[in-house]
C-alpha cells in the first residue's frame, strides 16, 4: 500500500483500502480492490477526503497494517455506535445494547491481534470528517490498541484484580465507543467543540461540559461499573485539572487507567480530525500532545501512543533533508520518529530497492511530508486553569 493525495490518483490505480464517505464514515463509497477511473477520481477530488491508500508493487508487505480496518468487527462497531447515537438523538433512549458492544469489542480485539507485536494505528482510515460516529470508533479502536500495547501497565494499575481479569480490556473498548454519547443531548451548536477547542462564553462552556454527566445517566443502567466510570472520567486530566468536579457519585480521586487511556485517544483523534478546521498529520498532533497538552496526560500512555501511532506511519511519503523522497516501510516502536524508508523514483511513487535506516548515525533526516502545507495550524491555547478532577471507583 501507498498513501497518496487525491490529486495524485491515476486511472487504473487499485485501492488497498476502502474510501469512506467523510460525512457518513460507516458508508463505503468505494471498496477495496476497486480500480480507479477518471469520473471516480474527479468525484473523490471534489470531496474532503485527505488521502487514499492504493496498492503499489514493492509495498505489499505494508498491507498487514490495514487488516483490522477491513474486518467485519470494525463495520459492526460503526453500526452499533450509529444505532445508539440515532436512538438517543430521537429521544427514544431504548438503552445501550451492552452485550452487543462487548461481543463486538472482543471481535475487534481479535482482529487487532493479527497485526502482530507492533501494531500501527492508521488514522486516515479510522476517522475521517470528525463526526460523532467516526470519532467514537476511532477512540475505541485506538484505546484497544493502547490497552494491548500497555498490557503490563494496565495489569499493574488494576492490582486489586487477578491478572486474568486485570488484562481484560473489553470495558476499555465499550467505553471508547460510548464516551461521548452525552454530546447527543446538548445543543447542536455546541457539539463541534472539544477539550482543545472549547466554547468561549462561560455559559456555553458549562452547558458543553454537561455532556459528561448526561453520558453517565445514559449508560449507568446498562453498562458495567468500569465502563460507567470511564465514560464519566474522559475529560479528567492527569495533572488534576479537567472536569467534572467531585460529586456524590464519586468515591475517590484516582483516575482509572482506562480513563487515562481514553483521554489520550480522545485528544489525539480530536487533534488529528478536528470537527472544525483541516486534518493534521500524526507528527503535528503528537507534537501538540507532548508539548501544549502534555501535563494533561498520563506519560506512560502518551509514550505508548508514540509507538502505535508514530509520527510517520508505514506507507507515508516524506522528503529527507538531502532532497530525496522516500516512503516509510518500517517503524521501530522504540524510536518511532526515525523509521526505515525506501527511496522513491523520480515519480515520487515507485519504490526502489534502496532502503535507508534513519536510526543510523549520519543518516539523513525527515524534512517535510508532502501534504503538510494543506493541514491546519495549532489549536486554541487551553485554559490556564481548570477545576480539579475526580473519578468514580471501579475495577
Amino acid at each position: 500500500m501507498l498513501s497518496i493525495l487525491p490529486d495524485e490518483l491515476e486511472p487504473g490505480m487499485v485501492l488497498a483500502a476502502p474510501v469512506v464517505n467523510p460525512d457518513e464514515p460507516e458508508q463505503e463509497l468505494l471498496r477495496r480492490s476497486f480500480a480507479m477511473t477518471e469520473p471516480v477520481i474527479a468525484r473523490i477530488r471534489s470531496m474532503p477526503i485527505p488521502q487514499v491508500f492504493v496498492e503499489f508493487p514493492g509495498l505489499e508487505h505494508l498491507d498487514k497494517h490495514l487488516g483490522p480496518y477491513l474486518s467485519p468487527a470494525r463495520a459492526q462497531t460503526l453500526a452499533h455506535i450509529k444505532s445508539s447515537i440515532t436512538a438517543v438523538q430521537k429521544g427514544s433512549s431504548p438503552g445501550i445494547p451492552f452485550s452487543l458492544y462487548k461481543q463486538t469489542t472482543q471481535d475487534l480485539v481479535e482482529s487487532l491481534l493479527t497485526q502482530g507485536p507492533n501494531p500501527i494505528y492508521m488514522d486516515s482510515i479510522s476517522a475521517q470528517g470528525g463526526k460523532a460516529v467516526s470519532h467514537a470508533a476511532a477512540v475505541a479502536h485506538l484505546s484497544l490498541m493502547l490497552g494491548l500495547k500497555l498490557q503490563d501497565y494496565v495489569v499493574n494499575q488494576r492490582h486489586r484484580l487477578p491478572a486474568d481479569r486485570a488484562k481484560d480490556i473489553v470495558a476499555l473498548g465499550t467505553a471508547g465507543m460510548l464516551h461521548d454519547i452525552g454530546m447527543t443531548r446538548i445543543p447542536e451548536s455546541l457539539q463541534h467543540h472539544t477539550d482543545v477547542d472549547r466554547p468561549e462564553s462561560e455559559e456555553s462552556l458549562r452547558l458543553w461540559q454537561t455532556h459528561v454527566e448526561i453520558g453517565l445517566d445514559l449508560v449507568r443502567k446498562d453498562c458495567d461499573s468500569t465502563t460507567i466510570a470511564v465514560v464519566y472520567q474522559h475529560h479528567q486530566h492527569f495533572d488534576g485539572t479537567g472536569f467534572p468536579t467531585p460529586s456524590t457519585v464519586m468515591e475517590n480521586t484516582r483516575i482509572h487507567v482506562f480513563g487515562r487511556i481514553i483521554a489520550v485517544a480522545n485528544m489525539f483523534d480530536r487533534l488529528l480530525n478536528p470537527p472544525r478546521g483541516r486534518k493534521r498529520t500524526n507528527a503535528e498532533a503528537l507534537d501538540l500532545l507532548k508539548g501544549q497538552y502534555g501535563s494533561w496526560l498520563d506519560p506512560v500512555v502518551l509514550k505508548g501512543l508514540m509507538a502505535i501511532a508514530p509520527p510517520y506511519p508505514p506507507g507515508q511519503r516524506v522528503q529527507l533533508d538531502d532532497g530525496s523522497w522516500v516512503v516509510v516501510v518500517e517503524v521501530d516502536p522504540g524510536i518511532p520518529s526515525k523509521p526505515i524508508v525506501a527511496k522513491l523514483k523520480p515519480d515520487r511513487k515507485t519504490p526502489t530497492n534502496q532502503q535507508i535506516d534513519l536510526r543510523m548515525p549520519g543518516s539523513p533526516q525527515i524534512a517535510v511530508a508532502p501534504d503538510a502545507s494543506k493541514l491546519a495550524t495549532a489549536p486554541p491555547t487551553p485554559p490556564a486553569a481548570d477545576r480539579p478532577a475526580a473519578v468514580i471507583k471501579a475495577a
